[in-house]
């Protein structure tokens, strides 16, 4: 049966339940509430803005926000308006999730004022900028002509609470962790030694479950704060780089005494002692990154550079790169394979046959991409 989740006023979403969005275990559908329809006084707040003011904010620069991230953006930014409705919300909201059923993704930025990613996301929704649709960035406009879609009227006014709600900040935060809850369900199969993030009171599952809270009190919130969102960036942040120097301990202490060298499918010639000198690197350059100038108090509005909300994602893929190497040095090490517990034994098998056995090229870079792929189409398939 296909579990469907309503969006609508009453209904907060939840972490549990974007990451079952994510991962097409629930549909996300829309109907306007009669009573919302009824009353114009539930439509918007005194302290508003106009489209016009929305345009000229949409000055972003630099690189581009990674893709994993927009998805996430345009729920936000649905929910937002579910929260916040405006004289034709109904047809906003429709469009946008059809932006995400399609995977419509407008072109957003990294960079810019504040709100320049928000302006981003929101004016391909109208029909302007660019968005990228099956891999090309198409003008938004030709995108409304392929699926033969009208354009919307703009709504007289917007809520400003739209300006001053992070929609890269959140969204990246509920990527990462998200991701992270998925890392650590893997390392407990692949270092049951250790018992990384698992056990009564264990500080990561500890940790894991206050956050969890924590987010979905800020999900249900009308609308998010700057500062709490920044404790929330730093709090993932710091949750990931624990979690990283905790995973290189453990596989130091597990492979201190033994040191070999092994290759891969005839290609790859690999040490173990430079894997564990490159996964030391990374968590030197993780601590490094969390230690210099991170300011989860931060209220800065209109920073033109402000690397504090994409933190979270350099951190992720960081600690990808260092369980994919414990992985390599785990699952390949030439030790006796009656010495290994059966879990392990059977994850072996498995990576050799889906990884290993079917690497076509002599390229390290392409072996940790492929391993982190590995990792977790793990995660779900349990």
């Amino acid at each position: 049966m296909e579990r469907i989740f309503q969006l609508h006023l009453g209904r907060p979403l939840t972490v549990e339940v974007v990451q079952d969005i994510l991962a097409q275990q629930i549909t996300l559908t829309y109907s306007p509430d009669s009573k919302e329809n009824l009353n114009p006084e539930s439509f918007l707040p005194k302290d508003v803005i106009t489209p016009a003011e929305l345009q000229k904010l949409a000055i972003g620069l630099g690189l581009e926000t990674p893709a994993e991230l927009t998805p996430i953006m345009l729920l936000l930014l649905a929910y937002f308006f579910a929260k916040n409705p405006v004289a034709n919300n109904s047809q906003i909201i429709s469009r946008i999730l059809e932006f995400y059923r399609f995977e419509v993704f407008p072109q957003v930025f990294r960079q810019g004022l504040y709100a320049s990613p928000t302006a981003h996301l929101l004016l391909p929704v109208f029909g302007a900028t660019k968005v990228y649709y099956q891999g090309y960035l198409l003008k938004a406009a030709d995108v409304h002509d392929i699926f033969s879609w009208q354009f919307l009227p703009w709504p007289d006014e917007l809520p400003r609470a739209l300006t001053e709600t992070s929609f890269l900040g959140v969204s990246n935060v509920l990527y990462c962790f998200i991701q992270f809850k998925n890392i650590v369900i893997y390392s407990q199969e692949l270092l049951p030694a250790a018992a990384i993030g698992s056990g009564p009171g264990n500080l990561f599952q500890d940790q894991i479950d206050n956050l969890v809270t924590q987010l979905n009190d800020y999900l249900a919130f009308p609308v998010g704060h700057l500062k709490h969102v920044n404790g929330l960036v730093y709090q993932v942040v710091k949750l990931i780089s624990k979690f990283g120097e905790h995973t290189f301990e453990n596989i130091t202490q597990l492979l201190n005494e033994n040191k070999f060298s092994f290759s891969l499918n005839n290609q790859i010639s690999l040490n173990s002692h430079h894997l564990l000198a490159l996964l030391e690197a990374l968590n030197q350059e993780n601590l490094l990154l969390f230690e210099s100038n991170f300011n989860p108090n931060s209220e800065t509005a209109a920073d033109l550079n402000n690397p504090l909300m994409m933190q979270p994602y350099f951190f992720l893929k960081n600690l990808e790169k260092i369980l994919a190497i414990v992985t390599l040095l785990q699952l390949t090490a030439a030790t006796n394979p009656e010495n290994l517990l059966i879990g392990i034994a059977n994850l072996r098998d498995t990576y050799r046959k889906q990884v290993v056995d079917v690497l076509q090229e002599a390229n390290f870079d392409e072996l940790i991409r492929k391993t982190i792929a590995f990792m977790y189409a793990r995660v779900a398939s349990k």
